[in-house]
């Protein structure tokens, strides 16, 4: 036994040394290793029955086998797959080993990163540095937490974040390199308090059992609730669960009972790649996540931004694609004149990105169908597409067809509907004027960086003061479309909250409560009505956590959702006083004035005539009157409109009875006889 002792520890020594585990590996190490000390030793009965009964077991495996036709495990991996889907779990995939040489790595990466050029347009240089940081494990091995890689992409919108992602995962898999091409995306932006918390933990389940890749979008918009979660998963590869889960049918279900068996206590990310997504630049995003966050990754990178001169190399491949649809689709062969890329290149708006491209060949595909419904043929139609008089036209022999004339007029007709109902509203001429102005205001951003000149960025949020009943939440609705029609936001509807559809009744609750709301109003607006209600003071800690909330996620949002805050103009005032950080947010205030007797009476016209009825001549002069007085009595309590819809309901009310009676009666005529004028209890 002594000299197997001294022929083991002589092996190791000289394989790996002492003190310089890390040398490299010489001719002598490799004849170590050939070196068998035991053999020519003399085995145990137990050792030569094991080994007797080893030889057995491969014999018997090479007769099963041989019996099986490729057609049979066919049939076996079908069976497998009813049963376990496609692939095998992830943690299985990821203990096969794939063994490649430097030099076929090097050459598998260039490919990739070749490929990757050829579909991700004008990104190269992020390109090779997001192969670069999918090939470090392959150098460096899993980092010290685990990780296969942490990496952060930061980069505006549609410039090629997700499409590279996707793809290089794609090609990673194809070249055998990665074990699977799947993708899970974990968007940090939808879930916003504990409520979602068990959500959060099932899809992260979910994801590692999944996938080798998981995309975190929108970390900047990361709960502070969950951001520890985020930063244990990076610094440590795992998350610690703080309740207790069991599994059932796949599922991770949060359980209360101590007795149960085999309960996950922790979701390991170990083997992982794990991306994190942001369009927030590195010095804004730590003031989010911080700077440990971003120390940990173990690469930083960015798109670039989409500009004018990229036209040249984006646009062709992006034809290409829109002719071939056309003619596999529509039978329609597209010749289109260089003119159209001039006019693309003109009329380009740097921040859409690669959207621009894809927005304007989409219209045109749209118009192309309605050309094609219009002119039904069984043969291909050719035609040629060209820019007159700055405008799209499709020119078919002798026809030509302006693109705006195909495309369905919803934004025009739009504009137009906002502006026909400004017009039938009494008064609020000034705030008529400021809304019509808007399209005028971002008409000229469009065209300043169209030419490459610096755009102004202004704050949409804005701030109603007035009596009830003055067109406030009317003039919302309005300003909301028009916003839609003229293309600021992508939605246009009119979220109307209070103060208890923002807090919560619990610790906790109220946070979660807001971004729900919030997330209800994403592309159009949220009117807060009695806003000043949100603050009741410093003790007030849950309508503090809604302003807190709120003032975020405006910031967050602030190109795709308008706040207004509407209230009485002293208590808005006093409100404002109290936070100036919220003071700050909100530039346009817009004071709605009470309606005079005279534009009080015009609105009881208009509610007369919406309801099918008409004034007698005689009602103005003394309505009018009556107008006035309830006004210089209490304009507050009035209900200024809603005053004169009442006096409509009213009247109608009395004419009915008086009709019953007067069989000649007009049945469309109030008169004066219909109206009560008295003012005691009317205010």
């Amino acid at each position: 036994m002594a000299n197997k002792k001294d022929d083991k520890e002589k092996l190791m020594e000289q394989v790996f040394g002492k003190g310089a585990p890390n040398r490299k590996i010489t001719e002598e190490d490799l004849k170590a290793l050939q070196y068998n000390p035991f053999e020519g030793q003399q085995l145990s009965e137990e050792w030569k029955a094991i080994e007797e009964n080893s030889k057995k077991l491969q014999a018997e495996t090479k007769k099963i086998l041989e019996k099986y036709t490729e057609e049979d495990f066919e049939k076996l991996k079908s069976e497998l797959r009813k049963d376990f889907g496609d692939t095998l779990p992830v943690e299985q995939q990821e203990n096969l080993t794939i063994v490649h040489n430097q030099m076929e790595l090097n050459e598998k990466f260039e490919a990739i990163e070749a490929e990757l050029n050829k579909q991700v347009l004008c990104q190269n240089e992020y390109n090779h540095a997001l192969v670069t940081a999918m090939r470090r494990p392959t150098v460096m091995g899993v980092q010290p937490s685990g990780l296969k890689a942490a990496i952060l992409i930061s980069g505006q919108k549609a410039t090629g974040r997700h499409t590279s992602v996707n793809l290089v995962t794609k090609l990673l898999s194809e070249q055998e390199i990665m074990a699977n091409g799947y993708i899970s995306v974990i968007d940090l932006g939808q879930y916003g308090g504990k409520e979602d918390e068990s959500n959060l933990i099932q899809d992260l389940y979910t994801a590692i059992n999944k996938s080798q890749v998981i995309i975190f979008d929108n970390v900047d918009q990361v709960a502070a609730g969950f951001l520890p979660y985020i930063q244990e998963i990076v610094t440590d590869g795992e998350l610690t669960l703080n309740k207790r889960y069991t599994l059932s049918n796949k599922q991770l279900v949060e359980t209360a009972n101590t007795l149960v068996k085999d309960t996950v206590k922790s979701l390991s990310f170990k083997g992982k790649y794990l991306v994190f997504m942001t369009t927030y630049k590195i010095d804004k995003l730590l003031e989010v996540v911080g700077a440990r966050f971003i120390n940990t990754m173990s690469d930083v990178i960015k798109t670039k931004d989409i500009v004018k001169d990229d036209i040249e190399v984006i646009y062709p491949v992006k034809l290409q694609d829109f002719q071939k649809k056309c003619s596999e689709n529509l039978k329609i062969d597209v010749e289109v004149d260089k003119k159209v890329q001039k006019y693309v290149e003109d009329n380009f708006i740097d921040s859409e990105n690669v959207t621009f491209l894809m927005n304007f060949f989409n219209r045109c595909y749209e118009a192309l169908a309605e050309y094609k419904l219009q002119n039904i043929k069984d043969e291909t139609i050719s035609l040629k597409m060209t820019v007159k008089n700055n405008l799209i036209h499709f020119v078919d022999g002798e026809a030509n067809k302006a693109m705006d004339d195909l495309l369905p007029k919803v934004l025009a007709d739009a504009k137009e509907e906002v502006r026909k109902e400004l017009d039938q509203l009494v008064g609020l001429t000034e705030i008529k004027q400021y809304i019509l102005s808007l399209e005028d205001f971002y008409e000229a951003q469009k065209l300043r960086e169209k030419q490459g000149l610096k755009t102004t960025e202004v704050s949409k949020h804005m701030i109603f003061t007035g009596n009830p009943g003055t067109g406030k939440t009317t003039i919302a609705r309005l300003i909301a479309k028009y916003l839609k029609a003229i293309g600021v936001l992508s939605n246009g509807q009119l979220i109307e909250v209070s103060r208890n559809d923002l807090v919560g009744k619990y610790l906790g609750h109220t946070a979660p409560q807001t971004m729900q709301v919030i997330k209800s109003a994403m592309g159009g607006i949220l009117f807060i009505d009695e806003a000043y209600s949100l603050y009741r003071g410093n003790n007030d800690s849950f309508g503090l956590e809604a302003i807190d909330t709120l003032v975020k996620a405006m910031e967050d949002n602030r190109d795709d959702l308008i706040v207004i805050l509407a209230g009485y103009t002293r208590e808005m005032k006093e409100f404002l006083e109290s936070n100036s950080g919220l003071a700050s947010r909100f530039p346009n205030q817009i004071e709605f004035p009470d309606y005079t007797a005279e534009e009080l009476y015009q609105i009881t016209e208009i509610q007369a005539k919406s309801k099918g009825y008409k004034l007698d001549g005689a009602i103005k002069e003394p309505l009018t009157e009556y107008f006035a007085k309830i006004q210089a009595s209490n304009a507050q309590r009035s209900g200024n409109g809603r005053l004169a819809r009442n006096v409509v309901e009213e009247a109608i009310i009395h004419q009915s009875k008086r009709i019953i009676n007067d069989k000649n009666a007009p049945l469309d005529l109030l008169l004066l006889e219909d109206l009560d004028l008295e003012i005691k209890d009317k205010i």
